[in-house]
This record gives C-alpha cells, sequence and structure tokens, in this order.
C-alpha cells in the first residue's frame, strides 16, 4: 500500500538494511521516492536491493559504518551525491540492563550509536540540503525516536536517556532549520517486531507486560509490526501532508502512553 506521492524526491534512510529501516525503504519507494539506504552489511542492503529493484522500486545504497573514525568523509560524500530531500535517522541500539549494572562500555556503545552517530549523520544530511539553497519546498527529517523517549521502563536507563535526548534534538533542529525550509520531527513508536526485538519476544514474561501495558495489544500481535508505522513515515516525509508540522512527535504506541 502506498501513501502519499514523493516522485522525484530523494529519501537518504540510516539503519536502512532490516527491520523498521528496510520497511521504510521499501514503502517511501512505493510512493516513488529514490530511496538511498545506509548500513553497515553490505550482503543486507544488496539482498534489499535486489528485493526492491525486482518490484520495480528506485533503490541504491552507501556501505557506511556510523560509528567509525571516518564516517564524517563518507557520510559527506554520500550525500552530496544524494542529496536528502527526507532524511531519516534511524540506525540504533539498545544494551538492555538495569542502571546499577550499566557497564562504561553498555553506555558509550548505545550513545555513540544512537545519539552522537545520529546528531552528525543528520548534520551531514543538512549541510547538503543546505548547499543546494531553498528550493521552495520544504525538506524534512524524520528522527526514529521511541516511546522510551517519553516515559521510562526498568532496565532502559541508557536507551531511554538515548531516545529523550533525541526529542530534545528534534525540537532545537526544528527551530534552527526552520528558515531553511526544513522541517524536523521524530516517530515514537512502541515496541515493534523487528531482529533488534525478536530476543525479547522468547521472554514471556515481557511479552505479559507488554500486553498488560498496551491497550491495543492482542494475544496474535502483542507488539507492533513495522507496517503500523508507514502511515507515520509517509506523513511526515511528504510535506503537502504536513507542510506545517515541525519540532513535534508522533507517538505510534498502541495507546501504552495514554495511560
Amino acid at each position: 500500500m502506498s501513501y502519499g506521492d514523493l516522485t522525484g524526491r530523494t529519501v537518504v534512510i540510516t539503519g536502512a538494511s532490516k527491520g523498521i529501516g528496510a520497511r521504510a525503504s521499501r514503502v517511501l519507494a512505493q510512493a516513488g521516492a529514490s530511496v538511498v539506504g545506509l548500513a553497515r552489511s553490505v550482503d543486507e542492503l544488496t539482498a534489499l536491493k535486489y528485493d526492491l529493484e525486482n518490484d520495480g522500486l528506485s533503490f541504491d545504497f552507501g556501505v557506511v559504518d556510523l560509528v567509525s573514525p571516518d564516517a564524517s568523509e563518507q557520510l559527506g560524500q554520500l550525500m552530496a551525491k544524494h542529496v536528502p530531500d527526507v532524511f531519516i535517522n534511524n540506525a540504533g541500539a539498545t544494551r538492555p540492563a538495569a542502571f546499577q549494572d550499566v557497564t562504561v562500555d553498555d553506555f558509550d556503545a548505545v550513545m555513540r550509536l544512537n545519539l552522537k552517530a545520529g546528531f552528525f549523520a543528520t548534520q551531514a544530511a543538512v549541510r547538503a540540503m543546505t548547499a543546494q539553497g531553498n528550493t521552495g519546498l520544504k525538506r524534512s527529517i524524520i528522527h526514529m525516536s521511541s516511546m522510551l523517549g517519553t516515559v521510562a521502563l526498568p532496565g532502559r536507563a541508557v536507551y531511554s536517556a538515548t531516545k529523550h535526548a533525541l526529542e530534545g534534538l528534534t525540537k532545537a533542529m526544528a527551530l534552527d532549520l526552520a528558515s531553511d525550509g526544513i522541517r524536523v520531527n521524530s516517530i515514537c513508536p512502541t515496541y515493534i517486531e523487528t531482529p533488534l526485538t525478536r530476543p525479547l519476544m522468547e521472554n514471556q514474561a515481557f511479552v505479559d507486560y507488554v500486553t498488560q501495558r498496551m491497550p491495543l495489544s492482542t494475544a496474535e500481535q502483542p507488539i507492533g509490526k513495522v507496517g503500523d508505522l508507514d502511515g507515520a513515515l509517509m506523513f511526515l516525509a511528504d510535506s503537502a501532508l504536513s507542510d506545517l508540522v515541525t519540532g513535534t512527535n508522533l507517538v505510534v504506541d498502541g495507546g501504552w502512553t495514554a495511560q
């Protein structure tokens, strides 16, 4: 299913090789965008390119490790080659642990990817956008945040800290970039069924906990599916749908944070 129209637009997505990133690549390409996916795995990106192009969709990719020392140089080159009309900061990681058990390595690894790498990847995208000047058509930046950027859960101290920071960054960027015609928003999903969350679903206590907390959770589908974010992504990506929307978060959590 396709929503809106992104024909002639370039979309760049980090963490594009699987999960939410791969789904976003497909959905936005179906809307007519030329999608460029960034990730570490050339094999996964190649497989995704094959699948999408086999369906007649436009997809290219760049292999980049966002936390590597040469990431800034690589991103600068990639963004200059594929100047984004829409940039989706999606790459992320988590290392669940109670606050008192978090190690320095855990803290640094999650902060480095979720916050620092995301910040500077987005900065590279913005620099490429602004180098072209104001085209009169608003560009869009979408941070893939989390409902844990608005609430907290036990055992997610570092991850929640990064997503709360990302929510603050969304608002600050919206103010800084409005004059350049760039909208900045975030999407805050509940737990979504991806390779990142799959191990959690093997824990029945966790499944029960989620089912009790999320009003729209069912026994058949206790957590969200990647497709549940399609509408939110399309809405924020397409300026024809969200021209005046900036500096806010779109919460897709099955009612979790309404309680």
